[in-house]
């Protein structure tokens, strides 16, 4: 029992690795001479500081930080978005029944 986590504990070990992982997909979508550049360092030295990425997520994630967003990206509430896909879903099946409606029936075939 002494090595149980707790349940906010795992969350925040969650949301730690989802920040790790969305810091290095940015770095991946950037190629790395062109960040050392921005930054005025050398190219390896980029590299290493992705080496600190656990501990600082670790703390984000802590102070109470989700997700990051890149340049040209929005993140929608939940409830908005699950709002958009049931209204998606809904047009779909409102377009299914009309493409219904106007197909031939497939036993009968006109030559």
């Amino acid at each position: 029992m002494e090595n149980a986590t707790t349940r906010k504990s795992q969350t925040i070990s969650f949301i730690s690795r989802h920040l790790v992982a969305s810091a290095h997909h940015a770095l991946s979508k950037t190629r790395q001479s062109a960040v050392a550049k921005l930054l005025n360092v050398a190219d390896s030295t980029v590299l290493r500081r992705t080496e600190k990425y656990p501990e600082i997520m670790d703390t984000l994630a802590a102070c109470g930080v989700e997700d990051f967003v890149m340049r040209g990206e929005k993140k929608m509430p939940l409830e908005q978005y699950r709002w958009l896909m049931t209204t998606a879903m809904e047009f779909a099946k409102l377009q299914l029944e009309m493409t219904k409606e106007n197909a031939p029936d497939a036993g009968t075939f006109e030559a």
